[in-house]
């Protein structure tokens, strides 16, 4: 029997998304990349001789790899400053990706529900249920969005 997500609502999204684990959320954010084309790859963690960064997906097309981090905030759980920060350690962890390719990465934060801040320093942050819509538009806003 095929599992399927019970949303129907965003309140069901939210409510869903506090009940599963932090894995399925990355899971379904790979599923979304995937019915993109892209190739995905979940919880992968990539090493130098001094470091190792782990990443939530890792979505890769025919010209660009995004560099995802799944957060599962929920509304005013967090500030504006806590995702600040997560963009910021994104941007590092998009930055070592950066010798295992010489596609353009795009560092991006998706979360469970929508946060005041959409950009910082050029990382997007989109809520889950705008993720469809974000991969066939992004293009359209490149000017804004980091690529490293």
């Amino acid at each position: 029997m095929k599992r399927q997500f019970p949303v129907k609502t965003m309140e069901d999204l939210e409510k869903l998304g506090h009940r599963m684990k932090w894995q399925w959320f990355e899971r379904l954010v790979g599923w979304v990349f995937g019915q993109n084309d892209f190739n995905v790859s979940i919880g992968i963690v990539k090493k130098n001789s001094r470091f190792k960064r782990q990443y939530d997906v890792i979505a890769e097309g025919p010209r660009h790899v995004f560099a995802v981090d799944c957060k599962r905030w929920s509304g005013n759980r967090y500030k504006a400053s806590q995702v600040r920060k997560a963009a910021d350690r994104q941007i590092e962890r998009s930055l070592f990706l950066r010798k295992d390719t010489d596609k353009v990465i795009i560092p991006l934060i998706v979360t469970l529900m929508k946060e005041d801040v959409t950009v910082h320093s050029g990382v997007p942050v989109v809520p889950v249920e705008m993720l469809n819509a974000f991969l066939n538009s992004w293009e359209e806003r490149v000017d804004e969005i980091r690529r490293i």
